[in-house]
């Protein structure tokens, strides 16, 4: 982590994504964060996950690191959690924009 903020899970908090979980129009990037092994367009529109049962989900079961040559050396899983506070405003998948209209 560390270093210019480039997309962030709004999972885990983890700072590295390349692409934006979802674009200007709700479409899926379907990039599987390295941290806690969600994938947009899988998890939420397939597996009928909301960010925060998945997050629930992936702290009780450990909060494992998903893809361990990405894991930082000191990782701090509270300090990463923190980083959700930053998307503003938070991504909004396709099909729950499409509910909103």
């Amino acid at each position: 982590m560390g270093g210019k903020l480039k997309y962030i899970c709004p999972i885990c908090g983890f700072d590295e994504f390349k692409n934006a979980p979802y674009d200007e129009n709700g479409n899926e990037s379907f990039e599987v964060c390295h941290c806690c092994g969600f994938e947009f367009g899988f998890d939420d529109v397939h597996e009928g996950h909301t960010f925060e049962s998945y997050r629930a989900k992936w702290i009780g079961e450990g909060a494992l690191w998903f893809y361990q040559p990405t894991k930082p050396i000191n990782w701090d899983l509270n300090l990463q959690l923190g980083n959700i506070e930053k998307i503003q405003p938070m991504y909004l998948p396709c099909y729950l924009r499409n509910r909103n209209q």
